[in-house]
């Protein structure tokens, strides 16, 4: 299993082939880009075709690119009912699939699912719409082996991995999957038994610990997550992706490559 991160910790720096070597030198083998970086722009495809030659030069794999469309613009948004403000949202989600596609392909992980609690009045037609929607840059993201992966949240209508697996079922597009955050679901239930009720449908991971309270993004094992636990249900169900950390402070980079080590390799 493939060792990765996000260069979430390193969201202040540009990502450029610097940041990639500091990487690779710290033993991951696998990236998860995401779109906080300064001068982070979906339109300069030239930016992310020198991207993808740094992290070939430098054999770093490619695993994923952590999408947050609503930080460029609040109307993006997959439920929406609006005509116009539908448009405008998946010509956004076209150019994130064709920046994956200069990329070489990947993973684009989204939690930005503004689909309403079932018991409001317009849970059914927003949900509707969330899967028409994605049904729609699913198709256009097929072709260039680009793929979408739905993330828990710790509150709202995704806190509950099994309302992903139901939209994954009702959806039935092959490159669309889950993308389970272990802190996240931490906060509000059990993190193993999230993975486990993932199954098939997951197809890449945020990793991270905290104490059961607040999102905080530490290293695995300086939180209360039973990480025993975790590595068992991935075993379970036969998961193929990458190992992916997704931690806030940059120091922890240094870490990750032997806290991954001994969390795969510990036996009960």
């Amino acid at each position: 299993m493939k060792i990765g991160a996000s260069t979430i910790s390193h969201r202040d720096c540009p990502l450029d082939r610097t940041m990639f070597q500091e990487f690779q030198q710290a033993g991951i083998e696998s990236l998860e880009l995401t779109d906080y970086h300064p001068d982070f722009s979906y339109t300069d495809t030239a930016a992310f075709a020198t991207l993808k030659t740094a992290m070939s030069d430098l054999s770093v794999h490619l695993n994923s690119l952590h999408i947050h469309l609503e930080i460029f613009d609040s109307d993006f948004d997959l439920a929406t009912l609006n005509r116009v403000q539908r448009e405008k949202t998946l010509t956004a989600y076209r150019q994130a699939v064709d920046v994956m596609g200069v990329l070489g392909g990947g993973i684009l992980v989204t939690h930005h699912i503004q689909i309403p609690e079932p018991d409001t009045s317009l849970h059914a037609a927003k949900r509707e719409a969330f899967l028409d929607n994605l049904h729609t840059v699913a198709q256009y993201a097929a072709p260039q082996e680009v793929s979408f992966a739905l993330e828990n949240t710790s509150r709202g209508y995704t806190r509950e991995p099994t309302r992903l697996v139901e939209l994954m079922d009702e959806l039935g597009d092959p490159n669309v999957g889950i993308c389970i955050d272990v802190g996240h679901r931490n906060i509000v239930g059990d993190p193993v038994e999230a993975l486990q009720i993932a199954g098939k449908h997951l197809i890449t991971l945020h990793l991270h610990d905290n104490r059961g309270e607040q999102d905080e993004h530490l290293l695995p094992g300086l939180g209360n997550i039973n990480w025993n636990g975790v590595v068992q249900a991935l075993d379970e169900i036969a998961y193929s992706g990458v190992f992916m950390h997704e931690l806030s402070r940059s120091a922890d980079l240094a870490n990750i490559r032997a806290n991954a080590e001994q969390i795969l390799n510990y036996e009960a």
